[in-house]
């Protein structure tokens, strides 16, 4: 358990010197295009209202995760921002603060499937995992736009297809979710494992992260594949004619969460932080710029932005994963994957 997480640990140690500023919050988070639109209209508005310095360190949930183990003895980040399963995995490893309404009000607002079932995390943004699809292409070729996962399997996509592999969150998703179609789920994966093999005929690109999708399906390498929402809806704004669909097995969510590391030099301002991100303002903020569904009830999004999010009467649609049971046996679904399926 974690085996994957400490060996990525031990490559982070020294590689970050910290802030330059010892009472600086650093505030690591996802990196590109969603970091500049973070930064711009969620994280500069909270350093002015808490006249305080915020660096954004830009990493993905595993690096994020694993450099927190790595500097354990002197975290270098304070606030780290990432997917559910690495939320979960940090608790786990007694990484984090315990979070609680004394020290976040906002928590209390939050709805109670979106709750994270640890006492550490903060869970704040929503992100559907689904199909993906160039519109255009499609539509040249008289083709059916895919509605299931298993789509992604056709023989008219052989050397077509664009996926992340399971050490990422959206491929650990979408391999929870061919176990479903096959019949399984988190605790049963080989039904996964089988279609993933099928799978892995028609993929053409293995990415390694949002650039490598983003690449494929704007030089046509690839045709479809399996993506996030906020991220296909990110790539639409550019102008790309990225198509997006919830497919008919499920939706496998990536909820964004946020959690205060022990050690940190910053504590208080980490937890206003934290507290800030549950506001209804920036929950509709992050709605708008990432599509981010909102995790807390009662917010109002333009028409526009709602139909691009898991919002509403949809909360309840979202697949239920139990991240604890994944996290246990994540090592060894992630060697398999790249012995058998990711080769």
């Amino acid at each position: 358990m974690f085996k994957k997480t400490l060996l990525l640990a031990s490559m982070f140690v020294g590689v970050y010197a910290g802030a330059t500023n010892a009472q600086a919050l650093v505030f690591a988070g996802p990196g590109g295009a969603w970091q500049k639109l973070m930064e711009a209209e969620v994280i500069a508005p909270f350093r002015q209202q808490c006249a305080c310095e915020v660096q954004y360190l830009a990493s993905t949930s595993n690096e994020s995760l694993a450099r927190i183990v790595a500097t354990k003895a002197n975290p270098e980040i304070d606030v780290m921002y990432s997917g559910d399963l690495q939320q979960v995995e940090g608790s786990l490893l007694g990484l984090f603060e315990p979070l609680d309404a004394s020290k976040v009000p906002n928590l209390a607002s939050i709805y109670p499937n979106l709750r994270a079932p640890v006492g550490t995390s903060a869970y704040t943004g929503l992100i559907g995992g689904g199909l993906i699809y160039n519109k255009k292409l499609f539509a040249d070729k008289g083709m059916t736009p895919p509605t299931s996962v298993k789509d992604l399997l056709k023989p008219e996509f052989k050397n077509r297809v664009v996926v992340e592999g399971a050490s990422s969150n959206y491929g650990m998703g979408m391999l929870v979710l061919m176990a479903k179609a096959g019949g399984g789920g988190a605790d049963n994966i080989e039904p996964g494992f089988e279609l993933a093999k099928q799978l892995r005929e028609n993929v053409v690109v293995f990415a390694r992260n949002p650039a490598d999708t983003t690449r494929a399906l704007q030089q046509e390498t690839a045709w479809l594949g399996w993506w996030g929402d906020s991220r296909a809806y990110t790539l639409a704004d550019t102008g790309f004619p990225v198509g997006y669909v919830n497919a008919v097995e499920g939706i496998p969510p990536i909820i964004m969460g946020a959690s205060v590391v022990k050690g940190s030099k910053v504590t208080p301002n980490a937890y206003k932080l934290v507290d800030y991100l549950l506001t209804p303002g920036v929950q509709a903020k992050m709605a708008e710029i990432l599509s981010l569904g909102p995790t807390v009830q009662g917010i109002t999004l333009a028409p526009k932005v709602s139909e691009r999010v898991i919002d509403g009467p949809e909360v309840a649609q979202v697949m239920t994963i139990d991240w604890s049971k994944v996290a246990d046996k994540k090592d060894a679904w992630i060697e398999r994957w790249n012995r058998e399926i990711q080769r």
